[in-house]
């Protein structure tokens, strides 16, 4: 089902029969077609929409309800040098009015011509721009979005997208979720929450040789007992990932896996753990869960990427009593099973934390990473879009959704204030860390954009500032345990494990 309209350029209102969509665009002048949400199979190729994003959408429990494709260019000159109109809309801005039922909420995504991606949040109900007629009839409420229209010229002609292929449109779409009923602030978002419930569903420690600790599907652990008193490597992911999905640029590395078997006589595992909706100090728990029923002692050197860096640092120094109160539980480790942390070794850890995961930047956070992930298509290894569309569909539902999994890793959290003073035993931590210079479109995201905020002008791989990897307020690690990736390598968050000097790691680990 679809619906076309004209856009003369005034300020007059465009009502959609079919959709009950109402939108007022002044500075544009061109056609547009309305398209009825997607059925189940319905692929939407002729707008260059991928697969990987109808997983995303599926899996964040959304509905992709409308779709919207304007052919119309963006003013190069706003009117009156940008400021709105007296109908409040900007020559450079759209006015959308969506219908919804009370159950529900809605975040409109907005891809331009060169494939850059955006999330929009409805205004506050209680102060629309303006009131819009509609055609909804029997609608119980209309949410107004405003949009801020960019001039969609490529850096990188040509190129294809991992969402979203280039075309010649605007692309608005209107991603309606369900709300849960019982969520508010308070509550821990419900709707990421049962993303990595049923997209994270295994849950602890697995072993096997590297093909089998890298496979998608783990094979759990049925006997610790080869690992008790003997020296062994954990492998500890980051946010929305796997191991299998962190660590997999070392398929790459043939040579450091064979070294790393032997030195570790192929005593490897990997942890995985839901990384937002529950807390460092919960999963601290949750590995000691996986070890109570095999008493013994062990030793264990670890290998982590971004925030599984942290939950390293609570394994070795977080004491019960703090783990107790980042809970708000009484709790105390299985005296049956005792854990040594030897090496460390930090990959794109936030160790002093990153201004991505302050609850009030979550939109900034998914319209970084959406683009990370549609343009630098290996990031899709330890970032999930499906993540990405929970947490927007999650800013719909309340202005700041309560993930503690996320706010652990705020510069001001307080599992950052409890792991900061000087650790025991740091002389055995390393780190890599790299200052990624965006490229190409990113740099319309990154350096031109809004998110540029949350880093300002410090140095960073996307997602984590450089400097904090390897130096804290409290302590610096020495020079021969860094390698800091320059700009011209081009080294983002999610590439560290593809690049030569991974090589180091056994070095580092090879230390007495």
């Amino acid at each position: 089902m679809q619906e076309n309209f004209t856009l003369v350029g005034d300020f007059t209102p465009t009502q959609l029969d079919q959709s009950g969509i109402t939108l007022v665009a002044p500075g544009l002048f061109g056609s547009g077609m309305w398209l009825a949400k997607r059925m189940a199979g319905e692929t939407r190729e002729f707008i260059g929409q991928k697969s990987e994003l109808d997983r995303a959408i599926e899996e964040a429990g959304a509905e992709d309800r409308h779709t919207l494709v304007i052919d119309a260019p963006t003013p190069a000159i706003p009117s009156m040098g940008g400021g709105r109109g007296t109908d409040g809309v900007a020559n450079d801005e759209i006015l959308l009015q969506v219908p919804l039922a009370t159950d529900e909420a809605a975040v409109v995504m907005y891809i331009d011509e060169a494939g850059i991606v955006s999330f929009h949040y409805a205004q506050a109900p209680a102060a629309p721009m303006r009131g819009l007629p509609s055609r909804a009839f029997g609608a119980d409420r209309q949410l107004q979005f405003l949009l801020k229209l960019r001039t969609g010229v490529s850096k990188e002609p040509g190129e294809s997208r991992g969402w979203i292929a280039k075309i010649t449109s605007k692309i608005i779409k209107v991603l309606v979720v369900k709300i849960f009923p019982d969520q508010t602030g308070s509550f821990i978002a419900r709707r990421v929450q049962a993303w990595e419930q049923k997209q994270r569903t295994f849950q602890g420690l697995h072993g096997g040789t590297w093909a089998q600790l890298l496979d998608p599907t783990p094979t759990p652990v049925d006997n610790l007992a080869p690992y008790q008193g003997r020296r062994s490597l954990l492998l500890i992911h980051g946010t929305t990932s796997t191991t299998a999905g962190a660590f997999a640029g070392l398929v790459t590395q043939p040579v450091l896996l064979d070294r790393l078997h032997t030195m570790y006589e192929g005593r490897v595992l990997g942890f995985n753990h839901h990384t937002l909706s529950v807390s460092v100090a919960e999963n601290l728990r949750q590995f000691f869960s996986a070890l109570a029923a095999s008493a013994g002692e062990y030793k264990f050197d670890i290998l982590c990427h971004s925030r599984g860096g942290l939950l390293a640092r609570a394994l070795a120094h977080l004491t019960d009593v703090q783990a107790g109160k980042l809970t708000g539980t009484v709790w105390q480790r299985p005296s049956q099973a005792k854990v040594n942390i030897g090496h460390i070794v930090f990959v794109a850890t936030p160790n002093s934390g990153t201004a991505l995961a302050d609850p009030e930047r979550i939109p900034g956070f998914v319209d970084r990473l959406a683009n990370y992930v549609n343009m630098l298509p290996d990031a899709t290894f330890t970032i999930a879009s499906g993540a990405l569309l929970s947490l927007a569909g999650a800013a719909a539902e309340v202005a700041l959704p309560r993930l503690p999994g996320l706010s652990d890793q705020a510069p001001d959290s307080l599992l950052q204030q409890m792991l900061a003073p000087p650790p025991r035993g740091f002389d055995r931590f390393y780190a890599f860390s790299s200052d990624y210079e965006p490229r190409g479109d990113l740099i319309s995201v990154i350096k031109d954009g809004v998110v540029d905020r949350i880093f300002r002008s410090k140095k960073n791989d996307l997602v984590v500032p450089s400097d904090g990897v390897a130096t804290t307020p409290y302590f610096a690690l020495p020079a021969e345990h860094c390698l800091t990736f320059p700009p011209e390598r081009a080294v983002h968050h999610s590439a560290f494990f593809g690049q030569p000097e991974m090589r180091y790691i056994a070095d580092w680990l090879e230390q007495p």
